[in-house]
């Protein structure tokens, strides 16, 4: 079954979009994102693959190993990710005019209160991951934060620096932003979506919310955070309407209309089922003021 009304399938691409920045920090990691049904706590097997770079080496002298075009440098593992974080909003619906009505000013509402549900909780849960115990890669002081300070990070970086992502908190970033001319960081994307790419080296400078107290950042190789995402019904046959709706990263918000005899109300629902995990912690860390 697919979207039918025009207001709802407009809510419902509106909220993938105005989620965006927070699956774009996601997105920076290993993840594993698919319409396909999943139950909550199901585990999910999200692949890390990983590659050793050598010289070619066709002809192998005495000591030396063979390194031709089919010698396998790569790797790939596999880290587990337990969906058990389901964020949700509910609505009442509106009356049946508005679902043919995309512009009216319900589908506005329900658009900015589905995004907040589900962005709220994406933020908490990356968020929490880097506390001072789970993060065991060490801590990284950042006293005040200066183009100096930025830029010597990336001395104090365990992992490659272009595939690290330097997390800040939103004053910490904040104060990035504000040292430092557009040129620098691309423009209002910056601005609005928290996200720099590629800034003093590192794969992305991002802004990280909901960060445990007493940390101010990390240092995350994109290999150390595993995120996986699903979609919430597995049949939708008894619904008024349902979909799954996915952005371009394929993460799935699964938007549903039923009609509750016990309530003799109609009611829309938007959910998604996905989990985050802190893999190869001892290569992650954290900041801290002092």
């Amino acid at each position: 079954m697919a979207l039918q009304s025009p207001g709802l399938i407009k809510a419902a691409n509106d909220a993938i979009v105005a989620i965006g920045p927070d699956i774009n920090v996601a997105q920076l990691f290993a993840t594993d994102f698919s319409a396909d049904f999943a139950d909550y706590g199901t585990t999910v097997k999200v692949p890390i693959a990983s590659a050793t770079a050598a010289e070619v080496n066709l002809n192998p002298g005495q000591g030396e190993t063979l390194n031709d075009y089919e010698t396998d440098s790569g790797s790939v593992n596999y880290a587990n990710v337990v969906l058990n974080h389901q964020p949700k909003a509910t609505f009442l619906a509106p009356k049946a005019a508005a679902f043919e009505a995309p512009n009216a000013p319900y589908w506005a509402r329900m658009r900015t209160a589905c995004a907040n549900a589900v962005d709220a909780n994406i933020s908490t849960v990356l968020g929490g991951l880097f506390t001072t115990t789970a993060v065991t890669g060490g801590k990284v002081v950042l006293a005040s934060v200066t183009k100096d300070a930025l830029a010597d990070l990336i001395t104090k970086c365990k992992g490659r620096v272009a595939s690290t992502v330097l997390g800040l908190n939103p004053a910490n970033y904040a104060k990035t932003l504000a040292l430092l001319d557009t040129s620098a960081y691309g423009g209002g994307e910056a601005i609005r979506n928290g996200y720099i790419p590629a800034l003093y080296g590192f794969k992305a400078v991002v802004c990280l919310r909901d960060l445990p107290n007493g940390v101010t950042g990390a240092m995350i190789p994109d290999t150390s955070v595993a995120v996986a995402a699903r979609a919430t019904v597995k049949d939708f046959a008894g619904f008024i309407e349902g979909d799954v709706v996915s952005d371009e990263n394929g993460f799935p918000l699964t938007v549903t209309r039923h009609f509750s005899p016990a309530k003799r109300n109609e009611f829309l629902n938007v959910d998604v089922l996905w989990g985050a995990s802190l893999v190869q912690a001892d290569k992650v860390q954290y900041l801290a003021a002092s």
